[in-house]
């Protein structure tokens, strides 16, 4: 009996559990970070929900959706140290759609803190413009939910903090949903054309055919569902962006920003692209890229920073103008995108693309 009791393992047997028991973890591991990312993911498109119906409370109340930003883009001058317009017309204020949104997803304490007479960036709303506020963040975009200081270009691909003219810099929220802007980019238009974004811009490579901004969300947009010719299930309102691949923000635009590259998965050198793109993406192909097609598809490898990007696996998510939230694949056709992404296009979807 004093040998049974006295009897225990030995080391190999002792390192066979121990095997085991790894074995048994490695193999439970994977279940248990796809139950957590579903759970994240499900969280992102309940965000995406309250934000397709915010719009749709917002548009009930003022009969049209918010627009992308607003800008005077007549008005010149020096703002807190921020000159204004910019090359593509961006002024003061700059707010932007999430902030027009905030009364309508119960936050109309917050937006009662803001001082909409100033400009986005003024010292008056420094801290108001950097609070954290949950939907529209996404709980798997790994690249920063804290804020982050609004920049200006150095070169082609960096970036440098804007400095006002007390010193200080300028901090926005993040948001990880940004608007459609459609298949052109607005901060691409030439000069002469961003005083009045309504206005088509001739374009030489299309044997100077005017393009129009043909998504929901641009500057200064006053944007009734009656403009949405293509209907509301077949266009894209907002999607996903995520701060890995560079900083988005839903409150506004400050002149001469630029928003940098954060993931590089080129081979050349990423472009910064102008400040507009600090709340907006568009889907390509832009008249001015042409000849070249350039489709922005839901994570497209080359990383352009203006366009839709998810951490949910090959995708992300978006929400129609419906308020229907949907999963876009990376490998969408490159043609059902681009009509998805504008408002009055005119192409026909069969519900199996």
């Amino acid at each position: 009996m004093n040998w049974l009791l006295k009897k225990g393992f030995t080391l190999v047997e002792l390192l066979v559990v121990i095997s085991i028991i790894g074995i048994l973890t490695s193999l439970l591991l994977p279940a248990v970070q796809a139950a957590r990312e579903a759970v994240r993911r499900m969280s992102c498109q309940n965000n995406l929900k309250q934000l397709g119906l915010a719009i749709s409370n917002y548009e009930s109340a003022v009969k049209m959706i918010p627009p992308a930003y607003i800008t005077n883009t007549r008005l010149d001058g020096d703002f807190y140290g921020v000159a204004s317009a910019d090359e593509h017309r961006n002024s003061t204020p700059g707010w932007a759609w999430g902030t027009f949104l905030l009364p309508y997803m119960e936050q109309g304490a917050l937006y009662q803190s803001f001082d909409l007479n100033e400009p986005c960036w003024s010292p008056k709303n420094a801290n108001v413009v950097q609070s954290k506020v949950s939907v529209f963040l996404c709980p798997s975009a790994s690249g920063g939910s804290e804020g982050f200081y609004v920049e200006k270009a150095t070169d082609h691909r960096h970036g440098t903090p804007i400095l006002l003219s007390n010193g200080n810099r300028i901090r926005f929220s993040h948001s990880h949903y940004v608007t459609n802007a459609g298949i052109h980019q607005p901060w691409g238009r030439e000069t002469p054309y961003c005083y009045d974004y309504e206005q088509g811009e001739p374009i030489a490579v299309n044997d100077g055919k005017p393009a129009f901004l043909d998504g929901p969300f641009f500057p200064n947009s006053r944007m009734p569902l009656r403009r949405i010719n293509d209907g509301l299930t077949n266009t894209i309102f907002i999607g996903e962006h995520s701060s890995i691949l560079s900083n988005k923000t839903w409150v506004g635009v400050v002149p001469t920003a630029v928003t940098p590259p954060r993931l590089d998965l080129r081979n050349w050198l990423s472009e910064n692209n102008g400040a507009g793109c600090l709340v907006g993406v568009h889907s390509g192909p832009d008249t001015h890229d042409h000849p070249e097609t350039i489709v922005h598809a839901p994570n497209n490898p080359f990383g352009h920073t203006d366009e839709m990007w998810g951490e949910h696996g090959p995708g992300c998510s978006i929400a129609m103008g419906d308020g229907a939230v949907r999963f876009a694949s990376a490998f969408i056709d490159p043609n059902v995108w681009v009509a998805l992404s504008t408002r009055n296009g005119g192409e026909v979807i069969n519900d199996s693309e």
